[in-house]
């Protein structure tokens, strides 16, 4: 029988998507390295422990393709971030608990994220960490 999202999963730990970013540094004092951001309830996206190493980067040695992109057609809110929703990584992808390991594994590699929320009847009950997902493959 395959592995499943509620075997993999783990608590998840939320921040709310207006939090100031010093309340994203205390957060992530005892998490699993992985914040879900919501907003109204509803999950937004994620930020990772590393999403604040921006935070710290002296400004003479912020790369300036980076922050406006090649052709300067972008913006990365990030390294100007004041809230939780400025540094996270958008996404609405979520699994039921029922979700198998390699489509779970699936989506984190389609979509770019490190964590997936697991819901059930609308409601998020945990997240799966890519680093389950690295121990079971």
């Amino acid at each position: 029988m395959p592995v499943t999202a509620e075997e993999l999963m783990d608590e998840p730990d939320f921040i709310d998507a207006e939090a100031d970013i010093d309340e994203v540094k205390e957060e992530f004092a005892g998490t699993e390295n992985t914040l879900i951001v919501r907003e109204d309830g509803e999950v937004k996206g994620e930020i990772h422990e590393n999403s604040l190493l921006k935070d710290v980067i002296p400004q003479d040695r912020i790369d300036e393709e980076k922050v406006i992109g090649v052709l300067g057609l972008s913006f990365d809110q990030s390294y100007v971030a004041e809230k939780a929703k400025d540094l996270m990584k958008k996404h609405e992808v979520t699994v039921p608990p029922d979700e198998t390991l390699g489509e779970i594994a699936f989506l984190m590699d389609r979509e770019d994220i490190r964590s997936i929320p697991v819901e059930k009847e609308g409601e998020t009950i945990g997240v799966v960490h890519e680093n389950k997902v690295v121990q079971e493959a």
